[in-house]
């Protein structure tokens, strides 16, 4: 009998991340990571996406006894396996994936936006075992989330719901990397922490890294805010404290949509810790709607790291179910 492989993509505007894993085992037989080609040539890329798909299966491996599940960023229609736009790969729009992929390979191929399949990882393998319904929430170069409500994504008529980033928070607000303006991403994410951190500073604010602010302004990045954060930077805690606000009134509004047990958060943001988790979690309180929200609330860190999504990927080709593939199912 030949044996069941699953292989899963993560496919970003600067590399590709692919795993096999054998049955259900967790531990990938094996990974390679590759550069995403910096071209507008769409073909190109697609290439570089079949070689790393066709550099994991086996001699051995029978493709119909193959899952693959690919991972994209933006808005994706899972039911007809479109990519209906990538804000690092400019050249797809409407790209129909799924069936490009079914020209190279006889197997069974699942296409998903990136933060769903990393909220599937969380739930299946992650902070989320255990819960039917979460929110996941990744700070990182953007902002992604993922909602799962009786343990399935919440995906809505075209596979485009739960676009947590491109949520309005401030219409007055910075333009968002989409062209809209006040986006939950275009204020809270990493680039947008160190952007306010060098208005800031560039106003005369003091801090431990007036310094470094002045010899290079681009040095300010999170991973600095956050050790002069935990080196009791009274400028850099402040700034956390307003990031927490903010994330807090968004997570909020999210227990009013959505009703999770847990609202979990990854990317490299989260790099700070408790020093914003714990805010996040006070204020989420104050601001719920009523009591009955955060009752039997969790709100933690994510525990898979950069592998999350390809353990949702892994997660999908195992239970397809979680994944819905059309509006009615």
């Amino acid at each position: 009998m030949a044996r069941p492989y699953s292989i899963a993509v993560d496919l970003g505007g600067t590399h590709i991340r692919a795993a096999l894993f054998l049955s259900q085992d967790t531990t990938p037989v094996r990974r390679t990571r590759g550069l995403t080609p910096q071209t507008p040539d769409q073909t190109a890329i697609l290439e570089a996406l079949a070689r790393a798909i066709q550099d994991l299966i086996p001699p051995d491996a029978d493709l119909a006894n193959i899952s693959i599940a690919v991972g994209t960023p933006g808005p994706v229609d899972p039911f007809l396996g479109l990519v209906l736009s990538a804000p690092n790969i400019p050249s797809w729009h409407a790209l129909p994936l799924r069936d490009w992929l079914l020209s190279r390979f006889a197997a069974t191929i699942h296409i998903a936006n990136d933060a769903n399949l990393a909220a599937l990882g969380e739930l299946s393998y992650g902070a989320g075992q255990g819960a039917t319904d979460l929110v996941y929430l990744t700070i990182g170069t953007g902002i992604g989330g993922g909602v799962i409500t009786a343990g399935r994504l919440l995906l809505g008529s075209r596979g485009l719901g739960a676009e947590l980033g491109h949520v309005t928070v401030d219409p007055s607000g910075p333009q968002c990397g989409c062209g809209r303006n006040g986006h939950l991403e275009a204020l809270a994410s990493g680039p947008a922490i160190a952007r306010e951190a060098r208005a800031r500073l560039a106003a005369g604010a003091s801090s431990s890294l007036s310094q470094t602010y002045r010899s290079d302004p681009l040095a300010i990045t999170t991973e600095r805010i956050a050790e002069a954060a935990r080196q009791g930077d009274a400028f850099s805690r402040t700034l956390v404290a307003d990031i927490s606000t903010l994330l807090a009134r968004f997570i909020a509004d999210c227990l009013a949509l959505f009703s999770p047990q847990r609202v979990i958060l990854g990317g490299g943001v989260m790099g700070l810790g408790e020093l914003l988790i714990a805010p996040i979690r006070e204020g989420v309180t104050h601001y719920a709607m009523a009591a009955a929200y955060v009752e039997q609330l969790t709100i933690c860190a994510a525990q898979l790291g950069d592998d999350a999504g390809l353990l949702g990927g892994l997660a999908l080709c195992l239970n397809p179910s979680l994944q819905p593939s059309s509006p009615a199912s």
